[in-house]
Parts: structure tokens; sequence; C-alpha cells
């Protein structure tokens, strides 16, 4: 299938429905749970009522209003999770909706039902014609609704980038896109999971930039059945950062016993399952870093007081030790760093979506179906060499082009005095471009065409028929029964060569 249809949409964009089904189920457990709740504390006021036969008016008629503000608080916590799991499945429909748009944009290319009629034919060819039909509707990629549509997706896919990639708490700059883009196109907000993404954002954040654990600790109480079940280990990396933290601070007692009560249990190796082997592994290389840092704070961590000192606490502690330098590793900021993959991995595990920004990985298909081996990022073809400098004059001095910002069409073809808009050579999209396979592409056919050994093809002549430039020099490879690659200048025996035919 060369051309997109609309299962092909609906099969790169099924974590679009993935992600409101999980928090439909997850809120339906929360209601299930306020429902539990709430008929177990009916039951028991309505006890102590019945039960209290001996009391006054008075308080009896204090419980029975109890009762029924108790009541009244949990019609509106029903009512809040109602209206969040009728949002949840709007979310759905809206996005079906999007799809089903794309029916007005189909090309029917089987014409055998609609020309030779139906008469004469039995079901099963009538079936047959009818899957056919549906598995060649190919969408017209010139109508302009369909253009329109795909700018409407493209939008999607930047605000969600921009959401994932905030970075900052109090303002995201993908929820204020959204927000303005809404006004003239309310459908928007229906199409993408902003909440999520931004609390997802939220949390990251406050992990590597502040690092601070509390919305991650919350998160992970909120999920704890879910994390439990996946053999999750991200209970021990949140307390693990956390006493690290006790020990920057220098609360000394405060870290002792937190260790014991929360990182001691780690070590033993009847608390893990057999499918948490790596989760072990892992957790006693820690356990053991931090066996020597714990030494020190329980000998000599009482006597010394952080509080109020400038020195930052593996300095005062740690200089004058042998190991100075793993116990510094041990308070360095790679701990915050392991902490937000476990999140990470766990976030996406929970409700399914992708890693990678999807914005990524479509710019990645498009710009590798465009990369050519002339694209300047091949070494062999731009003044951009990695192992000596270059530079091209302007004016009376010469300019380095090793610079990042001389790439692209804004500095490089213009000193080139050439014109040049690939978006694979681009400033913007080089380093996404730069690791990405080339596309095998045949702009015209040619007379006996032969493939080298790296993959280049060449007419047959241009490779075995001497250019009056280049006599002398091609003879003598012809002699030794090679030829050369005019563009990478590699050579090769022509045995090695191989006669291709296109399709």
């Amino acid at each position: 299938m060369s051309e997109p249809t609309i299962n092909f949409h609906i099969q790169t964009k099924i974590t679009q429905f993935k992600v409101p089904t999980e928090l439909i189920k997850k809120n339906f457990k929360a209601i299930q749970k306020l429902i539990e709740k709430q008929k177990k504390a009916t039951e028991d006021d309505i006890r102590k009522i019945k039960n209290s036969s001996k009391l006054p008016t008075q308080l009896k008629l204090a419980l029975v209003r109890k009762t029924i503000k108790s009541f009244e608080q949990f019609s509106l916590k029903l009512q809040s999770l109602i209206n969040k799991d009728q949002s949840y499945a709007s979310r759905i429909l809206a996005r079906l909706e999007n799809f089903k748009e794309l029916e007005e944009f189909t090309v029917n290319r089987n014409k055998s039902y609609t020309e030779f009629g139906s008469e004469g034919m039995d079901k099963r060819d009538i079936s047959n014609v009818s899957a056919l039909d549906e598995d060649d509707q190919n969408l017209d990629l010139h109508h302009m609704n369909l253009i329109n549509w795909y700018r409407e997706q493209t939008n999607l896919l930047i605000i969600e980038y921009l959401i994932k990639s905030n970075s900052r708490r109090d303002s995201n700059i993908g929820i204020q896109l959204l927000k303005c883009m809404s006004k003239t196109n309310p459908k928007l907000t229906k199409l993408i999971d902003y909440d999520l993404l931004d609390n997802f954002n939220k949390i990251y954040v406050s992990i590597v930039k502040e690092h601070d654990i509390s919305l991650v600790i919350s998160w992970f109480n909120e999920n704890r059945a879910f994390l439990k079940k996946v053999n999750s280990n991200l209970e021990f990396e949140i307390n693990y950062c956390k006493f690290l933290s006790l020990v920057e601070k220098g609360e000394v007692t405060e870290a002792i016993k937190f260790s014991k009560e929360n990182l001691s249990c780690y070590g033993n190796m009847e608390n893990y399952q057999e499918q948490e082997k790596e989760n072990l592994e892992e957790n006693l290389r820690k356990l053991k870093e931090i066996g020597g840092l714990l030494i020190y704070l329980a000998i000599g961590g009482k006597q010394t007081s952080m509080e109020n000192s400038s020195v930052p606490f593996s300095t005062r502690m740690i200089t004058h030790s042998p190991r100075y330098k793993e116990y510094e590793k041990v308070l360095s900021n790679e701990r915050w760093d392991s902490l937000s993959k476990c999140f990470i991995d766990n976030f996406v595990n929970l409700y399914g979506i992708s890693r990678n920004h999807p914005l990524f990985i479509y710019l990645s298909a498009g710009l590798s179906s465009l990369k050519t081996k002339s694209c300047y990022c091949n070494t062999e073809n731009s003044i951009f060499k990695t192992d000596e400098p270059n530079s091209i004059s302007q004016g009376n001095e010469p300019l380095t082009l090793t610079d990042k910002k001389y790439r692209g069409p804004n500095y490089y073809y213009k000193l080139l005095k050439k014109i040049n808009h690939c978006p694979v050579c681009s400033p913007e999209l080089y380093k996404l471009s730069r690791n990405l396979p080339y596309a095998q592409l045949i702009t015209s056919i040619f007379n006996n065409p032969f493939k080298l050994p790296n993959g280049n093809i060449y007419p047959f002549d241009k490779l075995l028929v001497p250019s009056e430039k280049y006599l002398s020099e091609k003879n003598d490879l012809l002699r030794m029964g090679k030829v050369k690659d005019p563009l990478t200048k590699e050579e090769f025996l022509i045995d090695e060569c191989v006669r291709v035919y296109p399709a």
C-alpha cells in the first residue's frame, strides 16, 4: 500500500483511544470506592441512630443532620466523578468523528462492482468486492478539506510536544497555545489529553528541575495498585532520593531513622518476586553505595551540624575519605535522573502512550524519505568536516564554518551563493536527520544501472568508459579491474558490482 488509507491513520493514532479508555477505567474504580465507602459510613450512622434510643432528641437530630450532610457531600463528589466520565467519553466520540471525516475524502479505485452490477453474482463474490472496497479506499491527497485535516493533526502534534517538553510548572506554553487555537476550533480540546500531559510534565519538571518529590509521591499513591501489579520500582527510587535529600540537608538522625524504616527492607531478597530480579540487582547496588555513607552518619553525623553552614555536606564530611569520589557520585544529581526515568517508564506503561514525541516520529519518517547522499550533512560532500577546520573567506577575513549556527540555508548556502531549501539540511532538523537512513530514490532510469557495494547506483557507461578529464586515472583503475565511485571516491573491484533492474 503506497498511499494512506483510513485504516492507516487509525492504526497510527490508536493511542488517542487508549488514554481516555484508561482514564475511564480509573475513574470508574474511583466511583466504586466512593460508593462502597459511603455505603459503609451511612450504615454505621444509621446503626448508631437506631441503637441510641436513650439519647436526647436533640442529639439524635444532630446525628441525622450529620448523616444528611455526609450524604450531600457524597453526592457532590459522585457528580464530579460522573462529569469526568462523561468528559472522557466525549473525547472518544470526538476522535471517532474526527476519523469519520476522512470518509468524505476517499477515492474508491475498485470499480468492478459498480461497472458490472450485482446481477448474476453470488453472495461470496459480493462479500469479496465489499472487502476490496473497504481496503482500497485511498485518500484524495489533493482535496482541500483533507489538507486542512492534516494541518489540524500537525497542530495537535506541535501542541502535544510543547505540553510534554515544557520546562516550567507555573505556566505551560502548550496549554496556552491550545486555549488560543480552541477559540476558533473548540473540538481541539477533545482531540488531545492535555490535562494528563500537563500533569505528567509538572511531575517530571518537579523531579528534574526542582528536586521535589511531593508530586511524584502523590501520583504513586493514586496508582499504587497498578504499580504493585507491574512490579514497579518507583517506591524505592522515591525513598532513595528522599534519604539522600535528608543527608544533604544535614538531618542526620532523621536520615538514619528513615533508612531503617523505608530502605532496609529492599535489601531482603525475600521481599522480591521472581520477576523483579532486575530491580533487586539495581537496588542492592545502590544500597551498597550508601552503606558507607550510613556508617559515617551513625558514627559522627550527630556531631556535625549543617543547617547553618554554607559548605556542602559532601565536602565537610567525606572530603578526607579515600572513597570520596564514590560518595560524591551518590550525592550527585544522577539519582534524580534515575527517578525521572522510572517515573516515565511507569507513566507510559499505565496509559499506553509513546515514550518518544510523536512529532519526532512523523518528522523522522518524512526526513528519511527525503534524505539522500547528496545532502550536505554527509561529510564527504560538505565543508563541515569533523577532522579538520574549514573556512570560507568573507571579505578580508576567513570565516570558520564549524559552528552549528552556520548550518542550513541561512548562512551556509548564502556564503556559497547557492539556493537550497532541503529540510534535511536545515539547521532546525539537522540533529534529527543526521542519524536517519538514506532514502532509496530513483529520479530517472538510465541504461545498464550497476550497484556498487556501498549502495550507490550508476550507469554502466559512467563507471567504465573514461572521460577525457579522467582518462589516465580510469584506464589505470580498469587495468586493475576496479572502478571508482564518483561521489564518495571509493574504489571497488568490478566483480563486486551488481547489475540491478528497477521495478
